[in-house]
């Protein structure tokens, strides 16, 4: 770029000059990738102009060329001026380069701006460290985030920027980290090779081809590489940051010990003494506790406390402070300085394999260690926050244990093997080598091993099934560990994110929790509501349904009686004594709990492919479906309840006729279907996981299908299941961010379990029918 702009300056000003180029910003740092804007201040003499048509040449070829150029004409003494009056051009006017032209000019910038510095140099100091400060509040971290935006996020390269503007302005050492830099530098180059325009995001779907570009093995490899870079960048950053908060006079007090050889000394944590790791420790627990920030000498020593080899065996002082320090206010701070000081290497090889990985679920937004760090913060809030966990929590008792397994819960993921039973594995060997006794070990590795044993049953198994209770009672095995389980249960899905912790999942968690509990805790499985019970409340709330409630409840699968408030109940009732005829629909829709959504319930005769006909006209009038239920009842009827996002209210009003006309068989629905999904999708890549799971239910066969969020998906499925005459006796849909989550409890044609030759074609019959919507 340097190059060619002395070219077009020698070919746009000729000998005379008259205007000199300066390289500003990004531009100014030579820090360039293939989009980058091009920052150039045009630096006129004092009293000189410039012509249109000078200018014309000079930007006219970089624009054509499809750069985006940021431009300015000004005198040196203008520059500096705006400079003193906008924070952008004057953190752009730090870093000027001359590129072409007189060398006059541009003297007299730097002497005005090294002028300008000495008089007002402190107040940009002041307004560099609000703005990036201002900057980490609003957006994400890259050392954490699975899709981190190289430039802007807290840990990316405008924290570099915002450290040599301060190292500029103070005449301080510039920060070395040349080789962080280097790799965020490098991602976002080869992010911007594979991007038509400006992209900083590093999106997952773009990892791989970014991780090729710079000869990684996976982008796995590639994200562990830049999310250490970008947590030693934080780390500086924050730093530097503090240092210039606490520049000033010290405030008067002595120093006061706030734990054995830890003193808190003008609002910061150190001690006295070598450093090892059991005083490391100490100190940490105490910021935990106290959410105090450590000294900058505190903060040196940490590296030097475990420069040491891994301990073998934890003694009782470093035990015991690892766990002051998860009980606190500030673990997962604690956390990541123990992170940034390399402490994993000497407390907890297992670490190694989940630092700054990534992950690739719907569900999760950071790193694996990332997010088993907010889960130990997570179990701080639902004590807090969640009734049932601070009751289950206060049953328990002592939650040493539950601290430590909610760090270790996710330790097995990147292993090669299913993650519960690889954790299971690393963290009984950790919490041996910690010094637990024995039972603790147990517990903390039972609940490793069973960390989503209640999220997975809870929102994929009829609750209603007694065996289902039993079989969760059968693993946990004990009250206490099922009342560490379930706050660990609370901890995790919150710690995740909004999708990972729905107010509907996590009612399902509580009514499994409660049930098992009283299965373990008197033997007895519990079962729910029962019809009579059910029947009273709603002639209670509508007096005209007396004669036919009770009748109509006993035809429904027990699972139906807690799945609807009482209205809800009263309304499907009157639904079903319409008693629909074959090809004939009785539909009505209500507005959803949470806004932009609504509830629609269809009853209908009850067939093979009776699911499949309402999901596929919803599919056809571009309605997304969030979740739904399916009944069958015993007197051939299907109730189905589906909550819906139609994003335009007059939707629902196409849905109701479109179900009149699929029902009565007068539309070709499958085929329109096909044509408008592969308006809106690929014509390739949809591909689902079915899995047939014969033990889960002692009535049914339960089938569980996973795959991405796409228009007719869920058509495709249960039609597939109807090609086998299979009756849903049950359904649970769920669309989780862009992934779904099916499951079905099915039934042959007898109202049997399935037979092993009729379950093995239920995958083959699925997937020919997502191949048939989305080839």
């Amino acid at each position: 770029m340097d190059s060619a702009l002395r070219a077009l300056a020698d070919a746009a000003l000729g000998p005379s000059g008259g205007v000199t180029l300066v390289a500003v910003g990004g531009y100014g740092r030579r820090e360039m990738s293939p989009h980058s804007d091009v920052d150039l201040l045009c630096l006129l003499a004092p009293g000189s102009d410039v012509s249109p048509a000078t200018l014309r040449g000079l930007l006219y070829p970089l624009w054509d060329a499809g750069f985006q150029v940021g431009h300015a004409v000004r005198t040196a003494a203008e520059a500096v001026e705006h400079a003193s009056r906008d924070f952008e051009a004057a953190t752009s006017l730090l870093s000027a380069r001359l590129v072409a032209g007189d060398e006059g000019p541009f003297e007299e910038l730097t002497d005005r701006r090294r002028r300008w510095l000495e008089r007002s140099g402190r107040s940009l100091v002041r307004a560099v460290a609000s703005a990036t400060e201002a900057r980490h509040e609003t957006r994400e971290r890259a050392g954490w985030s699975l899709a981190p935006d190289l430039k802007d996020d807290a840990g990316g390269l405008r924290d570099l920027h915002a450290l040599g503007w301060l190292a500029a302005v103070t005449g301080g050492p510039v920060a070395a980290l040349q080789e962080e830099r280097s790799i965020l530098l490098a991602a976002r180059e080869a992010l911007h090779a594979q991007s038509p325009r400006k992209l900083d995001r590093l999106r997952i779907d773009l990892q791989p081809a970014v991780a090729r570009e710079l000869g990684f093995d996976d982008a796995d490899e590639l994200m562990e590489r830049v999310h250490s870079s970008a947590r030693v960048i934080e780390h500086r950053t924050r730093r530097v940051l503090n240092e210039v908060a606490a520049r000033g006079p010290r405030r008067s007090g002595s120093a006061v010990e706030v734990a054995p050889g830890v003193r808190l000394d003008d609002g910061a944590l150190a001690y006295a003494g070598t450093p090892d790791a059991g005083r490391a420790l100490s100190l940490l627990a105490a910021h935990s506790q106290l959410g105090k920030p450590l000294s900058a000498r505190a903060l040196d020593s940490l590296h030097t406390a475990f420069d040491v080899e891994p301990l073998e065996r934890w003694g009782p002082d470093v035990r015991d402070a690892f766990v002051r320090l998860l009980g606190g206010g500030a673990a997962s701070s604690a956390l990541e300085l123990l992170d940034h000081a390399g402490a994993w290497r000497v407390l907890l090889p297992e670490w190694s394999g989940i630092r700054g990985r990534a992950q690739h679920d719907p569900y999760h937004h950071y790193t694996v260690d990332g997010h088993s760090f907010a889960a130990v913060d997570a179990v701080h809030r639902a004590l807090v926050e969640d009734e049932v966990a601070r009751d289950a929590a206060g049953a328990a008792g002592e939650l040493d244990a539950l601290l430590v397994a909610t760090l270790l819960h996710d330790v097995g993921k990147g292993s090669g093997e299913d993650h519960c039973v690889a954790g299971e594995r690393l963290a009984r060997s950790a919490a041996a080598r910690m010094g637990f006794p024995a039972a603790a070990v147990e517990e903390i590795a039972a609940l490793v091993r069973w960390h989503l044993l209640l999220v997975d049953t809870a929102t994929r198994r009829d609750l209603d099934d007694g065996a289902v209770i039993e079989d969760v009672a059968a693993r946990v095995s004990s009250p206490r560990v099922l009342r560490l389980l379930y706050v660990l249960t609370v901890a995790d899905g919150t710690a995740t994110g909004p999708e990972g912790w729905t107010p509907w999942k996590a009612s399902l968690v509580r009514e499994l929790f409660h049930k098992t509990l009283v299965a373990l805790e008197t033997g007895r499985v519990p079962t729910r509501s029962d019809v009579s019970t059910r029947a009273r409340e709603v002639i209670a709330f509508e007096p005209a349904l007396a004669g036919s409630a009770e009748e109509v409840l006993a035809t429904l699968p027990p699972s139906y009686l807690d799945s609807a408030t009482v209205a809800e109940i009263a309304d499907d009732i009157r639904l079903l004594l319409r008693r629909p005829r074959t090809g004939g629909v009785e539909a009505r829709v209500d507005p959803g709990t949470e806004p932009g959504t609504e509830v629609l319930t269809v009853c209908v005769a009850d067939r093979p492919g009776a699911l499949a006909r309402t999901a596929g006209v919803l599919a056809m009038n571009l309605v997304t479906v969030l979740t739904a239920r399916a009944f069958s009842t015993t007197r051939g009827l299907a109730l189905q309840r589906f909550t819906v996002r139609p994003g335009d209210p007059r939707r629902m009003e196409a849905v109701t006729g479109g179900l009149e006309t699929a029902f009565a068989g007068k539309v070709a629905l499958e085929a329109r279907l096909t044509r408008k999904a592969l308006e809106y999708k690929p014509r390739a890549g949809v591909t689902v996981d079915v899995r047939v799971v014969d033990d889960a239910s002692p009535h049914s066969t339960v089938v569980e299908v996973r795959g991405p969020d796409a228009l007719g998906l869920l058509y495709a499925i249960t039609a597939g299941l109807s090609d086998l005459d299979l009756d849903i006796h049950v359904a649970k849909i769920d669309t989780l961010g862009a992934r779904v989550v099916d499951t079905f409890y099915v039934r042959d044609g007898r109202g049997a379990k399935l037979d092993a030759d009729q379950a093995s074609e239920i995958p083959r019959a699925v997937a020919h029918r997502v191949a048939g919507i989305f080839r």
